[in-house]
Protein backbone atom coordinates (compact mmCIF):
# COMPACT_ATOMS: atom_id res chain seq x y z
CA UNK A 1 0.00 0.00 0.00
CA UNK A 2 2.83 2.18 0.96
CA UNK A 3 4.47 1.77 -2.30
CA UNK A 4 1.16 2.51 -4.17
CA UNK A 5 0.85 5.83 -2.36
CA UNK A 6 5.03 6.79 -2.98
CA UNK A 7 4.06 5.69 -6.59
CA UNK A 8 1.17 7.93 -6.81
CA UNK A 9 2.84 10.80 -5.07
CA UNK A 10 6.15 10.62 -7.88
CA UNK A 11 3.83 11.08 -10.99
CA UNK A 12 1.75 13.29 -9.69
CA UNK A 13 5.20 15.44 -8.74
CA UNK A 14 6.36 14.67 -12.92
CA UNK A 15 3.67 16.30 -13.40
CA UNK A 16 3.39 19.17 -11.71
CA UNK A 17 7.26 19.91 -12.43
CA UNK A 18 6.54 19.52 -16.62
CA UNK A 19 3.42 21.85 -16.37
CA UNK A 20 6.06 24.36 -14.92
CA UNK A 21 8.48 24.08 -17.44
CA UNK A 22 5.43 24.28 -20.22
CA UNK A 23 4.84 27.71 -18.49
CA UNK A 24 8.08 29.06 -19.16
CA UNK A 25 8.44 31.98 -21.83
CA UNK A 26 10.86 30.78 -24.91
CA UNK A 27 13.70 32.48 -25.81
CA UNK A 28 13.35 35.19 -28.29
CA UNK A 29 16.18 34.77 -30.66
CA UNK A 30 15.95 35.56 -34.47
CA UNK A 31 19.92 36.16 -35.13
CA UNK A 32 23.05 33.46 -35.61
CA UNK A 33 23.99 34.00 -32.02
CA UNK A 34 21.21 34.71 -28.63
CA UNK A 35 20.91 38.14 -28.29
CA UNK A 36 20.78 40.00 -25.46
CA UNK A 37 17.27 41.95 -25.05
CA UNK A 38 16.72 45.56 -24.33
CA UNK A 39 14.22 47.73 -23.40
CA UNK A 40 15.11 50.86 -24.50
CA UNK A 41 13.33 52.83 -27.13
CA UNK A 42 16.08 55.21 -27.84
CA UNK A 43 15.93 55.95 -31.37
CA UNK A 44 12.21 54.48 -31.80
CA UNK A 45 8.88 56.97 -31.13
CA UNK A 46 9.39 60.19 -29.85
CA UNK A 47 12.77 59.07 -28.22
CA UNK A 48 15.97 60.62 -28.63
CA UNK A 49 18.98 59.07 -28.87
CA UNK A 50 20.35 55.84 -31.32
CA UNK A 51 18.82 52.56 -31.51
CA UNK A 52 20.57 49.60 -29.45
CA UNK A 53 21.68 46.43 -30.99
CA UNK A 54 24.67 44.43 -32.85
CA UNK A 55 26.82 46.98 -35.26
CA UNK A 56 26.35 46.11 -38.77
CA UNK A 57 28.12 47.35 -42.19
CA UNK A 58 28.33 46.19 -45.38
CA UNK A 59 30.99 43.91 -46.69
CA UNK A 60 34.21 45.46 -47.28
CA UNK A 61 33.94 45.13 -50.85
CA UNK A 62 30.65 46.79 -51.40
CA UNK A 63 31.02 50.48 -51.72
CA UNK A 64 28.38 52.89 -51.60
CA UNK A 65 28.62 55.58 -54.01
CA UNK A 66 27.80 58.79 -52.81
CA UNK A 67 25.61 58.46 -50.21
CA UNK A 68 22.15 56.52 -49.11
CA UNK A 69 19.53 58.79 -49.34
CA UNK A 70 16.54 59.03 -47.72
CA UNK A 71 14.11 60.09 -50.75
CA UNK A 72 14.38 59.16 -54.69
CA UNK A 73 16.66 61.91 -56.06
CA UNK A 74 14.46 62.37 -59.38
CA UNK A 75 10.61 63.12 -56.96
CA UNK A 76 9.47 65.37 -54.25
CA UNK A 77 9.36 64.14 -50.78
CA UNK A 78 6.44 62.69 -49.26
CA UNK A 79 5.06 65.49 -47.42
CA UNK A 80 1.07 63.50 -47.05
CA UNK A 81 -0.86 62.65 -44.19
CA UNK A 82 0.63 59.30 -42.89
CA UNK A 83 -1.78 57.05 -44.18
CA UNK A 84 -1.77 53.89 -46.31
CA UNK A 85 -3.57 55.32 -48.92
CA UNK A 86 -1.73 58.92 -49.15
CA UNK A 87 1.60 56.45 -49.34
CA UNK A 88 0.42 54.04 -52.23
CA UNK A 89 -0.63 57.07 -54.45
CA UNK A 90 2.60 58.92 -53.81
CA UNK A 91 4.77 55.46 -54.45
CA UNK A 92 2.26 54.82 -57.62
CA UNK A 93 3.24 58.19 -59.04
CA UNK A 94 7.34 57.72 -58.64
CA UNK A 95 8.59 58.72 -61.42
CA UNK A 96 9.75 55.60 -63.80
CA UNK A 97 13.93 55.13 -63.08
CA UNK A 98 16.87 52.46 -63.19
CA UNK A 99 16.06 52.07 -58.87
CA UNK A 100 15.24 48.15 -58.62
CA UNK A 101 12.86 48.07 -55.51
CA UNK A 102 13.49 45.63 -52.35
CA UNK A 103 12.46 44.44 -49.55
CA UNK A 104 8.74 45.58 -47.93
CA UNK A 105 8.58 48.81 -45.91
CA UNK A 106 6.57 52.58 -45.94
CA UNK A 107 7.49 55.99 -45.73
CA UNK A 108 10.99 55.11 -45.27
CA UNK A 109 12.71 54.35 -48.62
CA UNK A 110 16.26 54.06 -48.92
CA UNK A 111 17.83 54.78 -52.32
CA UNK A 112 21.81 54.05 -52.63
CA UNK A 113 24.02 52.89 -55.53
CA UNK A 114 26.16 49.69 -54.21
CA UNK A 115 29.08 48.93 -56.29
CA UNK A 116 31.38 45.60 -56.35
CA UNK A 117 34.89 46.22 -55.75
CA UNK A 118 35.94 42.88 -54.95
CA UNK A 119 36.89 39.89 -57.58
CA UNK A 120 34.12 38.19 -56.94
CA UNK A 121 30.64 38.13 -56.99
CA UNK A 122 28.91 38.80 -53.42
CA UNK A 123 25.95 37.74 -52.13
CA UNK A 124 24.67 39.68 -48.50
CA UNK A 125 21.90 40.06 -46.61
CA UNK A 126 20.07 43.28 -45.04
CA UNK A 127 19.19 41.26 -41.90
CA UNK A 128 15.54 41.52 -40.19
CA UNK A 129 15.77 44.19 -37.69
CA UNK A 130 18.71 46.81 -39.67
CA UNK A 131 17.90 50.08 -38.53
CA UNK A 132 19.14 52.78 -40.82
CA UNK A 133 18.98 56.68 -38.83
CA UNK A 134 19.74 59.76 -40.55
CA UNK A 135 23.23 60.90 -39.88
CA UNK A 136 22.09 64.08 -39.00
CA UNK A 137 25.61 65.71 -39.54
CA UNK A 138 26.04 65.49 -42.78
CA UNK A 139 22.63 66.20 -44.39
CA UNK A 140 20.10 69.37 -44.13
CA UNK A 141 17.68 67.68 -41.32
CA UNK A 142 18.70 67.92 -37.65
CA UNK A 143 19.41 64.71 -35.73
CA UNK A 144 15.55 63.45 -34.39
CA UNK A 145 13.53 64.92 -36.68
CA UNK A 146 13.90 62.55 -39.75
CA UNK A 147 12.16 59.31 -39.49
CA UNK A 148 14.33 56.15 -38.88
CA UNK A 149 14.27 53.12 -40.94
CA UNK A 150 14.00 49.42 -39.97
CA UNK A 151 13.99 46.11 -41.98
CA UNK A 152 11.26 43.85 -40.39
CA UNK A 153 12.18 40.57 -42.81
CA UNK A 154 16.15 39.87 -44.22
CA UNK A 155 16.80 40.72 -47.95
CA UNK A 156 19.05 39.22 -49.78
CA UNK A 157 21.25 41.24 -52.86
CA UNK A 158 23.91 39.86 -55.03
CA UNK A 159 26.06 42.55 -56.61
CA UNK A 160 28.41 40.90 -59.24
CA UNK A 161 32.37 41.40 -59.03
CA UNK A 162 33.01 45.01 -61.22
CA UNK A 163 29.44 46.09 -61.43
CA UNK A 164 26.88 48.86 -59.27
CA UNK A 165 23.43 48.45 -58.82
CA UNK A 166 20.94 51.11 -58.39
CA UNK A 167 18.49 49.44 -55.52
CA UNK A 168 15.85 51.28 -53.50
CA UNK A 169 15.37 49.28 -50.10
CA UNK A 170 11.96 49.85 -48.77
CA UNK A 171 12.05 50.18 -44.73
CA UNK A 172 8.66 50.78 -42.42
CA UNK A 173 9.47 54.26 -39.99
CA UNK A 174 9.78 53.86 -36.21
CA UNK A 175 8.54 57.44 -35.44
CA UNK A 176 4.98 58.60 -36.26
CA UNK A 177 5.89 62.25 -35.27
CA UNK A 178 8.68 62.72 -37.13
CA UNK A 179 8.62 63.72 -40.99
CA UNK A 180 9.47 61.75 -44.03
CA UNK A 181 13.10 61.72 -45.18
CA UNK A 182 13.67 63.20 -48.75
CA UNK A 183 16.82 63.32 -51.33
CA UNK A 184 18.34 65.78 -48.95
CA UNK A 185 17.98 62.88 -46.21
CA UNK A 186 21.67 60.70 -44.97
CA UNK A 187 21.21 58.07 -43.80
CA UNK A 188 23.81 55.30 -42.51
CA UNK A 189 23.01 51.39 -41.20
CA UNK A 190 23.36 51.69 -37.62
CA UNK A 191 22.85 48.25 -35.53
CA UNK A 192 20.32 45.11 -35.64
CA UNK A 193 17.77 46.47 -32.89
CA UNK A 194 18.04 44.69 -30.13
CA UNK A 195 14.67 45.71 -28.28
CA UNK A 196 12.80 43.06 -27.22
CA UNK A 197 9.07 44.21 -28.77
CA UNK A 198 10.98 44.32 -32.01
CA UNK A 199 12.67 41.41 -31.85
CA UNK A 200 9.43 39.74 -30.86
CA UNK A 201 7.48 41.40 -33.34
CA UNK A 202 9.95 40.25 -36.36
CA UNK A 203 9.97 36.92 -35.07
CA UNK A 204 5.82 36.95 -34.94
CA UNK A 205 6.23 37.74 -38.87
CA UNK A 206 9.15 34.46 -39.84
CA UNK A 207 7.15 32.30 -41.94
CA UNK A 208 4.46 34.41 -43.89
CA UNK A 209 4.65 34.15 -46.90
CA UNK A 210 2.19 37.34 -48.12
CA UNK A 211 2.83 40.34 -45.79
CA UNK A 212 2.88 42.94 -48.52
CA UNK A 213 -0.72 42.66 -48.34
CA UNK A 214 -0.20 43.41 -44.50
CA UNK A 215 2.23 46.62 -44.67
CA UNK A 216 -0.42 48.87 -43.75
CA UNK A 217 -0.99 46.90 -40.48
CA UNK A 218 2.74 46.23 -40.06
CA UNK A 219 3.52 50.17 -39.87
CA UNK A 220 0.81 50.67 -37.31
CA UNK A 221 1.81 47.64 -35.36
CA UNK A 222 5.57 49.19 -34.91
CA UNK A 223 3.81 52.55 -34.68
CA UNK A 224 1.91 51.42 -31.71
CA UNK A 225 4.93 49.76 -29.81
CA UNK A 226 7.43 52.33 -30.54
CA UNK A 227 5.15 55.20 -29.54
CA UNK A 228 5.16 53.48 -25.78
CA UNK A 229 2.18 51.32 -25.91
CA UNK A 230 3.10 47.24 -26.09
CA UNK A 231 1.49 44.91 -28.34
CA UNK A 232 -1.25 42.89 -27.16
CA UNK A 233 -2.45 39.35 -26.95
CA UNK A 234 -5.00 40.09 -29.65
CA UNK A 235 -2.14 41.83 -31.84
CA UNK A 236 -0.49 38.69 -31.76
CA UNK A 237 -3.46 36.71 -32.41
CA UNK A 238 -4.12 39.03 -35.86
CA UNK A 239 -0.45 38.65 -36.80
CA UNK A 240 -0.84 35.26 -36.36
CA UNK A 241 -3.72 34.69 -38.33
CA UNK A 242 -1.82 36.45 -41.44
CA UNK A 243 -0.87 33.77 -44.45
Amino acid sequence: MKKKIYYLLFISLAIIILSCRKENPAVINYGATTQVLSTSLAGFGPNSGTPSGMLWALPSNIKVVGAILGGNPGKTPFFGVKSESAWTTYEYNSPKTNWVTNGLGEFVNLYMRLTNAGTSTTTFIFPAGLVFCNTGSNDTNAVDTTQTGVVVVSDTVVVHVGDTINLCLKSFCCNLTRHAPSFNSIYKPRVVTNNDQMVHFINALKGKTNLTSHEGDIQSFIWKFTGGTPLTTDDYATIASWQ
